[in-house]
């Protein structure tokens, strides 16, 4: 299986060398220079599991935080791709979920029409400018208890904006670079694993041609009937719908949401009523990472959507 990101294990010396050379203590995360980083993202390749967890969920809170991205974030992707990419690697799904996380924050801003990037494209010019004159730790323009916040308020609110558009554009970008590793996960055994790689292709709008081919082979009847519902509603926001031909109630569920994202008032009445009838029941499906399995409320999403 080729990656983008293809080694013979995560302690090649290249890497770790990598790694190690980026100057963590001039950037910064949640809570200042990024300094705990790069053992972190070592821990994650750990063989203890609660040392592997740990050090996820103190990623989600410093590179990620409250939905949050910072400098150091687009820094760290690159890194875990390479841990994702390597074949002993144990936690491949949950790090594809935190790849989601950094690439779009929490998916319920952007649902039911999918990420507008050419919007986040606009909204972040000029932001690398700004960012690039910040003051950062060492600067003796760095306050050790308030760090950068001098500097921010002395922006105008659009200059604020734009270098904080630049810094969650710059995270997503680092995300996409491993679209070519997410599809091949897509051919994993590990049925987790391919829901969440499907999940993820489908926020990358700009790869959307070489994208669908591998997502129309994992939205079919004989796979998991929550993988192949995350393949269709990923399908959707990538701008191609499904048939009804699949009766598998999750399935038919993303059908009618693929439908409805693509064709919008113009889908099909059996789209429709199969829509209506899940907003006005009770559903969830954790195993659908979309709005973390709430099926109801993102029928309801798309419902809203159905008024010409």
């Amino acid at each position: 299986m080729v990656y983008a990101y293809q080694r013979a294990g995560w302690h090649d010396a290249a890497v770790l060398e990598r790694l190690d050379g980026v100057d963590w203590a001039r950037i910064t995360h949640a809570y200042g220079p990024a300094t705990d980083v790069p053992d972190l993202i070592k821990d994650l390749c750990a063989t203890d599991p609660d040392r592997r967890e740990k050090a996820r969920w103190q990623l989600y809170g410093n590179i990620f935080h409250q939905g949050t991205r910072y400098e150091a974030t687009a820094y760290a992707v690159p890194f875990l791709l390479e841990v994702l990419a390597d074949v002993e690697c144990a936690d491949q799904g949950e790090l594809v979920r935190l790849l989601a996380a950094i690439a779009v924050g929490y998916d319920e801003f952007w649902l039911p029409d999918g990420l507008p990037i050419e919007e986040q494209r606009r909204a972040a010019e000029g932001g690398a400018m700004l960012l690039a004159a910040a003051p950062h730790p060492g600067d003796d323009e760095w306050d050790e208890d308030e760090g950068d916040a001098q500097y921010i308020e002395a922006l105008s609110p659009q200059e604020q904006e734009a270098m904080l558009a630049h810094v969650s554009l710059a995270a997503y970008e680092a995300v996409r670079r491993g679209v070519p590793l997410y599809r091949a996960l897509l051919r994993e055994d590990d049925t987790g694993v391919r829901t969440a790689a499907a999940y993820l292709l489908g926020w990358f709008p700009e790869d959307a041609e070489g994208t669908l081919p591998a997502l129309a082979a994992t939205a079919g009847s004989d796979v998991d009937d929550a993988l192949a519902a995350t393949a269709r509603v990923s399908m959707g926001l990538l701008g191609a719908a499904n048939e009804f031909d699949d009766a598998r109630p999750v399935v038919r569920w993303a059908t009618a949401i693929g439908q409805v994202r693509v064709f919008g008032a113009g889908a099909g009445q059996e789209a429709v009523d199969e829509l209506r009838a899940w907003a006005g029941g009770a559903g969830r499906d954790e195993r659908v990472p979309f709005l973390d399995g709430d099926l109801v409320g993102y029928a309801t999403l798309a419902v809203d959507r159905l008024a010409p």
